[in-house]
């Protein structure tokens, strides 16, 4: 069992607790996505689901294999996109009046990732914008920081992430008088854009968990690619994933038990 102190809010008045109450399981026989599904589903509770870069670090240690693998997440939506915060354990709640679809310019479609100017505006993740991180250790006393490097919106999630906690996720944090806060005395221009943590895609996990964790390895995965539609991580590249056709047989990761979280003020 594995306690985590995920988020401290009100000065510490109140906590977010998760209890990991499930392990993994790597099983080296090779077997197709749903024949993983099943035996997963007879033998423990179900193919493998991530929360966090914990989970990651938990399920990669679970073996010494190094190749591909199957895990419980899949694209088998009729291409359904649903909405989710980048940083784990934040729920999306629709919010209308954060959103101005009509803002985008004449050059910019509508996409799956979500940029901030006044308000929220769905465009395509290969936009290459600044973006806003967020830092729950606040090592400066400071929780959003401006970064000034454009890059597309997967590249500055994996800057924020490794550098400080994950991009700015949550309307609370990207509610217009933090924004502002975070851009006074930098930005001259009324109609600066910055990357924020809300994107959409059509992945799921089988035990119909709604994690939004995401780890992707870019340089490898296609959302495209309406043939492969399971996906695998791939070991030896850190555990990132990709996604394969689900017919393919590979070993696979299953789990069991429960994950628990409560709000404690």
């Amino acid at each position: 069992m594995q306690w985590s102190l995920y988020l401290l809010i009100l000065m510490g008045q109140c906590c977010f607790f998760t209890c990991r109450l499930y392990e993994y399981h790597f099983t080296a026989e090779n077997k197709s996505w749903y024949e993983a599904q099943r035996y997963c589903r007879e033998k423990y509770t179900d193919l493998a689901k991530v929360f966090d870069m914990t989970d990651m670090s938990r399920l990669r240690n679970s073996t010494q294999n190094q190749g591909e693998a199957w895990i419980g997440l899949n694209n088998n939506t009729d291409g359904n996109r649903t909405w989710h915060w980048s940083l784990p354990g934040v729920e999306y709640i629709q919010n209308d009046s954060s959103w101005n679809q009509s803002g985008r310019t004449d050059k910019e479609k509508p996409g799956n990732c979500v940029r901030k100017r006044d308000k929220l505006a769905d465009v395509s993740c290969n936009h290459t914008l600044w973006f806003i991180c967020y830092d729950e250790m606040k090592k400066d006393n400071k929780t959003l920081y401006l970064i000034e490097y454009k890059m597309k919106w997967t590249q500055a999630q994996s800057y924020c992430r490794y550098n400080y906690t994950d991009l700015a996720s949550g309307l609370d944090q990207v509610d217009e008088e933090k924004y502002e806060a975070v851009i006074k005395g930098l930005i001259p221009d009324k109609k600066f854009s910055a990357w924020v943590g809300l994107f959409r895609d059509s992945w799921r996990w089988s035990d119909g968990s709604d994690f939004s964790f995401r780890y992707w390895d870019m340089e490898l995965f296609i959302d495209t690619q309406s043939n492969k539609t399971c996906a695998m991580t791939l070991l030896n590249r850190s555990g990132k994933w990709s996604s394969d056709e689900c017919d393919k047989e590979k070993p696979f990761f299953c789990y069991d038990g429960e994950f628990y979280s409560e709000f404690i003020s």
